[in-house]
């Protein structure tokens, strides 16, 4: 399947959530065909989040949020967006301020933590006890 470019997928993210009733602008402009997407999610409440693209094992598209849990403050959030351009400088950012707490689009969000390993859980508590 032909992927979007990064300029179309960008517009039609804004367009999707100001229609919502909801504020969203381009931060920063990367390239249109080559760039990806990072969103800066802001709720009401002043938090701030940061979403990019991400698949899962089995081939789902979606998002996944980045500092779990979350940005102590919109300094460190724009540390780690400096952070992303650098590594990529096609790079779009779009600022988005849906009208209700949460992810603005009906993507899902990918869960990124890990299943924990019982195994593994039992042997760090085998061998904590003997360095205690």
């Amino acid at each position: 399947m032909p992927r979007l470019t990064a300029g179309l997928r960008a517009r039609a993210i804004l367009r999707l959530v100001e229609t919502r009733g909801g504020f969203a602008a381009v931060a920063r402009r990367g390239d249109d065909t080559a760039g990806d997407l990072l969103l800066r999610v802001r709720d009401p409440a002043g938090g701030v989040d940061l979403y990019s693209p991400a698949t899962a094992p089995d081939g789902t598209a979606g998002w996944m949020r980045l500092g779990r849990p979350g940005f102590a403050d919109a300094a460190a959030a724009d540390a780690a967006i400096d952070r992303a351009i650098t590594r990529d400088p096609d790079l779009w950012v779009l600022d988005l301020e849906p009208p209700e707490p949460g992810f603005p689009l009906d993507d899902p969000v990918l869960d990124t933590t890990p299943e924990p390993d019982p195994t593994r859980a039992a042997a760090e508590a085998l061998f904590r006890a003997r360095r205690a």
